[in-house]
């Protein structure tokens, strides 16, 4: 079982906190679209039969979603 000393090791600082809280946005945002768009491209590529550049495509456009989030937020 868990103690509280234990769980307060590893519990966060108030600086990583607030790190992660301003970041939170843009990483959330990579996490997402880059893979979901990824996905789409290869979904596509496979009703195409043509698996590779549907995936790449998907990830360029996921890379360019991202890139917008990033310049236009805050």
């Amino acid at each position: 079982m868990n103690t509280s000393a234990e769980m307060q090791k590893y519990a966060p600082d108030d600086s990583e906190m607030k790190y992660w809280t301003r970041r939170g946005e843009k990483t959330a945002a990579f996490l997402l679209v880059i893979p979901g768009s990824t996905i789409i491209g290869l979904g596509i590529g496979l009703l195409t039969n043509q698996v590779i550049p549907g995936a790449l495509i998907g990830l360029g456009v996921g890379l360019l979603i991202w890139g917008l989030i990033v310049a236009l937020s805050k």
